[in-house]
C-alpha cells in the first residue's frame, strides 16, 4: 500500500472543475464527479500503476501516469512508497500547456 498525495496545484485544479460542473450542471452532478475522481485516486493506494503510462511525459526522470475519470485526467507520479497527483484537468484542454508545467526536481 502506498501513499497518495495531492500537489496544491492538483488540488486546486479539482475545486475549480468541481466548482464550474456546479454552476453549469448542478450540485449534483458536480458530487458526482467529485466522488468519481477521488473513489478513482484512491484505488492508487493499493493499485499504482493501474493507469496507464503518460506519453507526454516519457521523457521525464519520474514515470507519469494518468487515469480518465469520465472527461478529466488525472496525472500523477509514481514513487517507491508514495503516488502523487499533479494535474487535474479536462480533456479538453491543450495537454503542451498543461505538462509544460510539470518540472523535474532540481538536484542541489
Amino acid at each position: 500500500m502506498v501513499e497518495v498525495i495531492w500537489t496544491k496545484l492538483s488540488t486546486n485544479q479539482l475545486e475549480r472543475a468541481v466548482k464550474y460542473i456546479q454552476k453549469e450542471q448542478g450540485t449534483f452532478y458536480a458530487e458526482l464527479v467529485l466522488t468519481k475522481i477521488l473513489d478513482s485516486v484512491v484505488r492508487l493506494e493499493n493499485h499504482p500503476k493501474i493507469g496507464q503510462i503518460e506519453p507526454l511525459l516519457k521523457h521525464k526522470k519520474n514515470e507519469y501516469r494518468y487515469l480518465i475519470v469520465w472527461s478529466y485526467k488525472i496525472i500523477y507520479r509514481v514513487g517507491l512508497h508514495k503516488v502523487v497527483i499533479s494535474r487535474v484537468f479536462h480533456t479538453s484542454q491543450k495537454p503542451s500547456k498543461i505538462f509544460s508545467t510539470i518540472r523535474t526536481k532540481k538536484k542541489r
